[in-house]
């Protein structure tokens, strides 16, 4: 019985590896060598613990290298701004608006599952620089900033309706957002 398991169990395996293998020499055909990706879309990220000014916009562009793995590179530049409001004594209020920019680098590797269904998973390495302005009452106007790394790692998928315009999602902490949606062109 043992040996029927162990052997059982040894199919499997090998089975996996060689659907994997298979998998692997064909990845996204959507993902050609030297094929340029430009993503535009907005999202759902963090508020701080106050309220949402602007949602996060993002203007992503990958490119697939002319190599025999499905990776792409990148860059991200995204935009957002947060809110909010803080009362002290019942007298002082504070509104506080935080503008931020970002910009970053980004790699992913890419899966076949469907024709034209690019999913993809990836890293974003960059740099936030956070403008901040806050209305004092009694005290006026005060500014300031705290600028911060940027990094994230995010799953995704592209689903073309054509051979060159699609639709977006991803989820996981890249570009300011949790969740983004939008437009993707392929050149």
């Amino acid at each position: 019985m043992k040996k029927c398991i162990f052997c059982f169990l040894l199919s499997i395996i090998v089975g996996a590896a060689v659907i994997a293998q298979s998998w692997y020499d064909s990845y996204a055909p959507a993902v050609e060598d030297n094929t340029l990706f430009i993503n535009a879309g907005v999202g759902i990220g963090p508020i701080g613990s106050g309220g949402i000014g602007i949602p996060p916009l993002s203007v992503s562009v990958d490119y697939k290298l002319p190599i025999d793995l499905p990776i792409t590179v990148g860059s991200i530049v995204t935009f957002s701004t947060w809110k909010r409001s803080i009362r002290y004594y019942i007298i002082i209020d504070v509104d506080i608006t935080y503008m931020n920019f970002g910009f970053g680098a980004r790699v992913t590797y890419h899966f076949n599952f469907l024709e034209y269904l690019d999913t993809y998973a990836g890293i974003t390495l960059g740099y936030v620089y956070q403008n901040g302005k806050a209305k004092v009452t009694y005290y006026g106007e005060i500014t300031g900033g705290e600028s911060f790394f940027l990094w994230g790692i995010n799953i995704g998928a592209r689903y073309f309706f054509t051979d060159f315009i699609g639709a977006y999602m991803e989820l996981g902490y890249s570009g300011l957002q949790y969740v983004g949606v939008g437009l993707s062109v392929k050149f």
